[in-house]
């Protein structure tokens, strides 16, 4: 038996009259590593779950299941409205918060539903934890290695082994860092939903004026990425969906904040080459603040990265992200 993992599940129930049910719940889930047994389901913070228009959420522990393909849902068929009509089953992996989800529709008069087929619709942190496994197994073997090496070499290895510590911490604060905003950003969405409102700003700053402004109260800031240790132009990490518009940063890229030239591609600083590129234009028109200017290199020029974009790939409070 392999260590045992937690898995959150959120259940939607459609928005239309009587799609809720007052019966009993059971869940199934089947991975490309394991499979779990059907378990009887409840929401732990609603006392009358599975209502009209309503999303419950549980956790569940069970083995490693890897990768999530198929699994089953069904009632009981008790109670006086025992009908279903569901939306959609969302799985998420505690650890490495990949996510799958599977859509529905009404229930057979048995209480069943055909077989849930899951999709992945997020990576969430799985590369980078498959990289850190992957250095601390390697680490582990440079260890044994040592053991067998000269006095010289163990010193060697002694440091090269405090440098991958310290890289390890680094990835641990960037995950935590990945996990916040992960869980922030499924809140807000949840929060949309409901409302039927956007809880992302729609920008704003300070007021207008040019953005020709003394060298001393304006500042360009530069977004730019670092893949596989070095730095290259911002459109090398982050993907846009030319139908969606939506835009991701890749698996294993990071977004880094210039603040000087020497620290992207020439584009920061006080004032930056915001003046030059974009003259008298205010970086207030792209809702960003008046004084302070955020552009990105896409390997042959500089462009204004405009709020709507600093808020899909930072979050809302990208301002303290790049300002701070």
């Amino acid at each position: 038996t392999g260590e045992a993992m937690r898995y959150h599940w959120y259940i939607t129930t459609m928005k239309r009259r009587y799609a809720g049910t007052d019966a009993t719940v059971f869940l199934s889930l089947a991975g490309l590593d394991s499979v779990m047994k059907e378990l009887e389901i409840g929401d732990p913070d609603d006392g009358n779950d599975w209502e009209e228009g309503e999303t419950n959420h549980g956790t569940v522990e069970t083995e490693e299941l890897g990768e999530l393909q198929t699994g089953t849902l069904r009632t009981d068929n008790s109670g006086t409205g025992s009908g279903w009509d569901v939306e959609s089953v969302r799985i998420v992996h505690e650890e490495d918060g990949r996510e799958w989800t599977a859509t529905l529709n009404r229930g057979d008069d048995n209480g069943r539903f055909p077989m849930l087929r899951f999709q992945r619709t997020s990576d969430g942190q799985y590369a980078q934890l498959e990289a850190q496994k992957k250095r601390k197994a390697d680490a582990q073997a440079r260890k044994s290695e040592k053991d067998r090496q000269s006095d010289e070499d163990k010193a060697e290895a002694d440091r090269l082994e405090r440098e991958m510590e310290q890289a390890d911490r680094e990835m641990e604060r960037e995950l935590k860092r990945a996990r916040q905003q992960a869980e922030l950003n499924r809140k807000r969405a949840e929060l949309d939903k409901v409302t039927g409102k956007s809880t992302t700003p729609a920008g704003g700053g300070s007021g207008g004026g040019g953005g020709g402004s003394g060298a001393g109260s304006f500042r360009t800031y530069e977004l730019f990425g670092v893949l596989n240790g070095a730095n290259v132009p911002l459109i090398q990490v982050v993907l846009c969906d030319r139908n969606t518009g939506r835009c991701s940063v890749v698996a294993g890229g990071r977004v880094m904040v210039g603040e000087v030239p020497t620290d992207g591609f020439g584009l920061a600083g006080t004032p930056g080459r915001w003046p030059v590129i974009y003259g008298g234009q205010s970086p207030a028109a792209f809702g960003l603040d008046a004084d302070k200017a955020v552009m990105g290199w896409d390997g042959s020029r500089g462009w204004v990265l405009k709020a709507e974009f600093l808020a899909q790939i930072l979050g809302a409070g990208w301002r303290s992200a790049i300002y701070s």
